[in-house]
């Protein structure tokens, strides 16, 4: 059965948007831990620490900090290292990283690996050109941000976008990475995602929080991992 990551931007998203006094990630964090998910995720398109140092420092489940590549990110993960990051391109559709335009990205992961022994992953769409490119980079981890089946129009639209996940996800299998799906998982596509064996990590962020505003947080949260598991 997949893991299951509450991702925390979401919730920093509403705090900027409604400004109300106790509705804020940090809280979130607490409530996701007691409903049972196994990871948090935050972004930093920036590479500031501030957030993911408190979620370090006062959780005892493991952080994906998805960060940009540049050099304020890597002194960041230096100093703070979390149990996984996964690098992102805050400049592409849904943060999807393009190889064609990064960095030298070989040097910059044995730099990080020398530095801690953490879960290096990128950000990629749901493609198999995308995913060779990732593996030849030495990555431990794709997280595969994939138009869901759920999403899709028709019922044809529907079993395309299926098969194609699942392609792209068992390919990754085979190259033994590990592999997260995110993007707009939410209540509809769990049946569908059970189906793909080889997926570790669910990534659910806003999808949960309209159930939330009626049941709470912690019950949205302990709904969707009871129907994960």
């Amino acid at each position: 059965m997949p893991l299951v990551e509450f991702n925390l931007d979401g919730v920093s998203a509403l705090q900027k948007a409604l400004d109300l006094p106790g509705f804020n990630p940090v809280v979130a964090a607490g409530i996701a831990e007691l409903a049972g998910v196994d990871a948090l995720g935050t972004t930093s398109d920036t590479g500031e620490v501030g957030l993911a140092r408190f979620f370090q420092e006062n959780s005892t489940l493991p952080l994906n900090w998805r960060l940009p590549i540049k050099e304020k990110s890597i002194e960041s993960l230096m100093a703070y290292p979390p149990a996984r990051v996964t690098f992102i391109d805050p400049y592409q559709d849904n943060f999807c990283m393009d190889f064609r335009s990064s960095p030298d990205m070989k040097s910059i992961f044995s730099q990080v690996k020398r530095g801690h022994p953490m879960t290096i992953g990128v950000r990629i769409a749901n493609d198999l050109k995308q995913l060779k490119n990732a593996y030849k980079l030495g990555v431990d981890q794709v997280e595969i941000h994939a138009a869901l089946p759920g999403q899709a129009g028709s019922p044809g639209n529907r079993q395309e976008a299926l098969e194609s996940l699942a392609e792209v996800t068992h390919m990754a299998y085979k190259y033994e990475l590990g592999v997260s799906i995110a993007g707009g998982v939410n209540y509809r596509h769990f049946q569908e995602i059970l189906g793909i064996e080889v997926i570790d990590t669910v990534v659910v962020d806003k999808e949960i929080l309209g159930k939330a505003l009626f049941i709470g947080l912690e019950n949205a949260l302990r709904d969707l991992v009871f129907l994960l598991r």
